[in-house]
């Protein structure tokens, strides 16, 4: 068991086009051809209950919970497959601009784990730099992937998951006055 990092989004994620692009397609693109990593069923429902998991933590901290969105989901499944294949890790900055999330304000975790959803929150919530990630207020979006290792060296690093929290831009109501 080990943390790879933790890192500022907006620090790691390039650029790879537009939000309507399809940031996966853009992003898996940077993974070697025949590569064989994806996530498959097993590793959607495994980021699932790792998202439950999440969500709980953040019930008993008195947060409000992550809405999950696919957006995060295909740049935290892209990030995945690029420490998998050892590829040059695809930066979504402008994509998420563009999606309207707030430039440094996002979080990346990532770890090497075992297929069980909660080793990798163990090993967050257990390691210095990242222990208050989940229950950060400002918080609201989820994305999280999950693929497998194709370098394990035993069963506790068998799979890398990320995780991105993010805080979107939220626009001033239409009715709202002008600020003096």
């Amino acid at each position: 068991m080990r943390v790879l990092k933790t890192m500022m989004l907006t620090a790691t994620l390039l650029a790879v086009g537009d939000m309507a692009g399809g940031f996966c397609n853009q992003a898996v693109a940077a993974v070697p051809a025949g590569t064989a990593i994806t996530m498959n069923a097993a590793d959607r429902d495994a980021a699932e209950t790792l998202v439950d998991f999440v969500q709980k933590t953040r019930i008993q901290a008195g947060l409000p919970a992550l809405s999950r969105q696919p957006l995060l989901d295909d740049a935290a499944a892209a990030r995945a497959m690029s420490l998998a294949s050892g590829t040059t890790a695809p930066d979504l900055r402008q994509g998420l601009l563009q999606a309207h999330y707030i430039p440094m304000q996002d979080i990346a975790l990532e770890a090497r784990a075992s297929g069980d959803p909660g080793q990798p929150l163990d090993i967050w919530q257990g390691t210095d730099a990242t222990v208050g990630a989940f229950v950060t207020p400002g918080m609201t979006d989820v994305g999280v992937a999950r693929v497998a290792n194709p370098t394990p060296t035993g069963p506790n690093d068998a799979f890398i998951w990320v995780v991105i929290l993010a805080q979107p831009l939220r626009a001033a109501p239409e009715n709202s006055p002008p600020p003096r």
